[in-house]
């Protein structure tokens, strides 16, 4: 995956006025990009949820500073897939507050619970180091799936594809759609 250079963040005051259209843009990639359970979903980020990631937040902040925009492209490039590596965003999903509130504490430790199933293998998702607290305080976690050759010669001949939280009581499973699955196979190049 190509690196994420300093010249191709958009100036705050120019994004704003493609912002709109990003957003559209955006939407419609993350769609195709997502897969969801009843409590999760799982975002398959690319370059461009990258790219956008890091133009929101030069925009929100109005950081015009080089530095500061090297800063934020450095943390957000951690999110970047590689050959070898798809990078997820995993949300943790639920009707009110009232429900995450009871639900919460309850989820410790599912970062440590994902896997990608296909065809009879399985590979289990690596969680951002020092996110894992005693008590889980983030509806968001991010996971790396690294693969080996073999592993990833697997995957490319896999025709049904998984990612599953085995968790007890919080055990589900989301089908990769075909589209996605045939999207991930070309970026695993390793």
């Amino acid at each position: 995956m190509q690196e994420i250079r300093s010249e191709e963040i958009i100036p705050p005051e120019n994004f704003e006025k493609q912002r709109e259209e990003a957003t559209r843009k955006i939407i419609e990639i993350k769609k195709t990009r997502r897969v969801e359970t009843k409590t999760f979903s799982f975002l398959f980020e690319s370059r461009d949820t990258v790219m956008n990631q890091i133009n929101e937040m030069v925009f929100i902040e109005k950081v015009k500073d080089p530095e500061e925009i090297r800063r934020l492209i450095d943390v957000y490039s951690d999110l970047l897939p590689r050959p070898d590596t798809f990078s997820v965003s995993m949300f943790i999903e639920f009707r009110d507050e009232r429900q995450m509130a009871a639900e919460m504490p309850k989820l410790t430790g599912i970062e440590n619970t994902v896997y990608l199933s296909f065809d009879g293998h399985e590979l289990k998702a690596t969680p951002e180091e020092g996110r894992s607290t005693e008590v889980l305080e983030s509806t968001l976690q991010y996971l790396k799936f690294h693969f080996n050759r073999v592993l990833a010669d697997q995957f490319r001949s896999a025709e049904n594809v998984y990612i599953e939280t085995r968790k007890p009581g919080y055990s589900e499973a989301g089908k990769i759609s075909g589209p996605l699955l045939q999207q991930l196979k070309s970026e695993l190049t390793v």
